[in-house]
């Protein structure tokens, strides 16, 4: 009964994997399997080896075990788990981001497995053993400790190649923090599996099955004791190891912050995943003391204030918002389609400051463009792959609305989705938003939905019905996250949803069509507000920007950028976090175009309303004037030079130095926080 329950499991768990791989194979290719006899093969045959081995395995293993040299052949299996383990695990972790019909690619696939260099192969190797040691200590039986060992691996491989698939970048140790926002919008995402990544998926089962049969290697018998010593070494070792962690884990190499997944690929998925454990750690900068930034404040205070640019007019209402996944790629490339992504957008030229923002996230990760707009805090002092809104916004959060409600205005965060999603409901609080209106109380009036998502329009005529509400005289800030363009660009027809823009190039690309498509309906709504606006006596302030590019077709991508995402070195990466922004007034203001980096949109916009600016600001809009642009690991200043941080000249090396001192009291000083610099309270 026991081998007929497992065979059945284990049937189910291979027709779940075959079964992803027929649909991905028919949903992708124009002809299934052309030219894949071989993989195919492949598959079919480890299929077979599964079922043989649960069948007949533990016979084999009962007549094998009855020879003296079985136990030297399960201390060999349980010293071969990790090494075989991580063949399978760097065959998946080469593979994602990838597409091939090509067979010769699995055996260009293991030559780059085994072209690790030695100090990486030890590295990937001692924290496999470490894994496995722990699990064997907390089970006693290695049969039942190598088993999880090995699932472990393999869900963790597989994680990060469908966290490529859906947003483009790799999986990073703090995205842990954000599963529940990743969950809530997972079901919009298609999970396919080319038929290459069958072949390592389907063996690592087989090999599971193998240490399941053949494997009889005990940690001692079972009894009390073996359990008390067990227990008390496994005890010693997390002291040992939490008391030493943090010196070891800091003597680790940095990762390439730009490249993770190049980063998984060359040097190990376990041992590059395990040295970002050292971004855990937020350390104090070089030259902080409290002192420190009193320095840099008296030196800000002496200095003459930034005055308020082109106008003298303090507009009553000012509607900010943030617009999920909204590219420029016709700012890119020569984007070839039939029809004008952004017509409007782009045609905008009165009345308003525009040109490319420069976030600090791809494909998701919403919240850190938003964190940096809001707080003018950058990301890239924080540590790697952190979202602050999951782990260090503290009470009170100074910025943008912190600094407008002081100074008259009611202050409203909107998101027509989940409150929690990026720990909003507790975050706007905290940063001073005097209410949030979220999916749970938008209201029916506003709900049209463009896919599952409601649109851009219908988020535009709330942010107006809140205009038209308020009481006369009554200044009004207005922050919103719209919801529509949200990745996930699947069967958009089964949503009711029918893509306008045709691309012209040799391969389709109908996730791009989608997008693109849905870009037309954000310009669409963005024209009817301002059309709105332009009709409306109260001085109003429309800023718009987008949060990130989105995740699209990986030949789309590179048809986009002449080259494939992975091979762009940092500086030429730097155009995938570009966004557009638009600052538009119904009043007359002096039109500009200008790149800038998302963490001074906020003082910017406080700036151009007449509002009066903290330290900070003031800070920052000077350091905007030198370092127009703070990007992935590289700057860059007044006159267009890019430089990767560890480059730059000195001169930009000591204003970073100051920015990261004064953000660094901003949001983890605990005892000595200079408020004057950041609040006017």
């Amino acid at each position: 009964m026991k081998k007929i329950s497992e065979l059945i499991i284990h049937i189910l768990l291979m027709a779940v994997i075959d079964g992803l791989l027929i649909y991905t194979e028919f949903a992708s290719a124009k002809s299934p399997f052309a030219g894949d006899g071989r993989k195919v093969f492949l598959i079919a045959v480890g299929n077979l080896l599964c079922i043989l081995v649960i069948l007949f395995g533990e016979k084999i293993s009962n007549i094998w075990h009855t020879h003296k040299i079985s136990k030297a052949a399960d201390i060999i299996l349980l010293i071969m788990s990790a090494p075989v383990m991580l063949v399978f695990v760097q065959m998946i972790t080469w593979l994602s981001g990838k597409r091939t019909k090509s067979m010769g690619y699995l055996g260009n696939i293991m030559k780059r497995v085994f072209s690790m260099s030695l100090t990486d192969m030890i590295g990937n190797m001692v924290i496999c053993y470490l894994l496995l040691l722990i699990l064997i200590l907390i089970f006693r039986k290695v049969k039942t400790a190598s088993v999880i060992f090995c699932y472990i691996l393999v869900i963790f491989a597989l994680v990060n190649f469908f966290v490529m698939e859906f947003r483009g970048e790799a999986f990073f140790l703090f995205d842990i923090m954000g599963i529940n926002t990743a969950a809530e919008v997972v079901g919009g995402y298609e999970f396919k599996m080319p038929l290459m990544l069958g072949i390592p998926l389907i063996y690592s089962i087989v090999f599971t099955e193998i240490i399941s049969k053949f494997q009889r290697l005990e940690l001692g018998k079972k009894s009390k004791k073996n359990l008390l010593i067990r227990l008390s070494v496994l005890i010693a070792f997390i002291v040992g190891m939490a008391v030493g962690f943090k010196p070891l884990i800091m003597k680790m190499d940095h990762v390439l912050l730009w490249s993770v997944n190049q980063e998984y690929r060359q040097r190990g998925l376990v041992y590059s995943f395990a040295r970002e454990f050292r971004y855990i750690f937020v350390e104090e900068p070089e030259g902080y003391s409290a002192e420190a930034v009193e320095k840099i404040a008296e030196q800000i205070k002496s200095e003459p204030e930034t005055a308020q640019k082109a106008t003298e007019v303090q507009p009553e209402n000012i509607i900010m918002i943030m617009n999920e996944s909204l590219a420029d790629f016709e700012s890119v490339a020569d984007l070839k389609t039939d029809s004008e992504i952004l017509p409007y957008i782009r045609s905008m030229d009165e009345n308003v400051k525009h040109g490319n923002l420069h976030v600090p996230t791809y494909g998701g990760g919403t919240a850190k463009s938003e964190y940096e707009a809001l707080t003018g805090n950058s990301i890239s002092f924080l540590p790697s792959g952190s979202v602050p809104y999951e782990l260090y916004v503290r009470d009170p959060e100074y910025g943008m609305a912190d600094i407008l409600k002081s100074q008259g205005y009611y202050t409203i965060a909107m998101h027509p989705n989940h409150a929690h999603n990026w720990n909003r409901d507790q975050v706007y609080p905290e940063m001073g938003f005097d209410e949030f209106i979220s999916l749970s109380n938008w209201g029916d009036q506003y709900t049209d939905k463009v896919r599952t998502f409601i649109s851009d329009q219908s988020a535009y005529d709330k942010i107006i019905s809140l205009c038209e509400e308020k009481e006369k005289g009554q200044k009004l800030f207005t922050f919103c996250v719209t919801m529509q363009n949200h990745g996930g660009y699947r069967d958009s027809k089964l949503n009711g949803f029918e893509p306008d823009v045709k691309l012209n190039y040799d391969t389709d690309y109908p996730y791009a069509e989608t997008y693109l498509s849905l870009e037309r309906e954000s310009d669409k709504a963005f024209k009817n507000l301002i059309e709105y606006f332009e009709n409306v006596d109260e001085p109003t302030m429309i800023v718009m920007f987008g949060d990130h590019w989105p995740k699209l077709e990986a030949g789309f991508i590179s048809e986009l950028l002449g080259k494939d995402k992975d091979s762009l070195d940092l500086i030429e990466s730097q155009v995938t976090y570009t966004t557009p922004y638009v600052i538009w007034t119904n009043y007359e203001s002096e039109t500009v175009k200008e790149d800038i980096s998302a963490n001074y949109l906020g003082s910017y916009v406080l700036q151009l309303a007449g509002a009066k600016l903290t330290p900070y600001n003031q800070f920052l809009l000077r350091l905007k004037e030198q370092l127009p642009i703070i990007g992935m690991g590289a700057v860059c200043d007044k006159d267009g030079n890019w430089y990767v941080n560890d480059e730059a000249p000195e001169q930009y090396k000591k204003l970073l130095g100051d920015y990261n001192i004064l953000e660094y009291n901003n949001q983890f000083e605990k005892k000595n926080v200079l408020e004057s610099l950041f609040t006017l309270h």
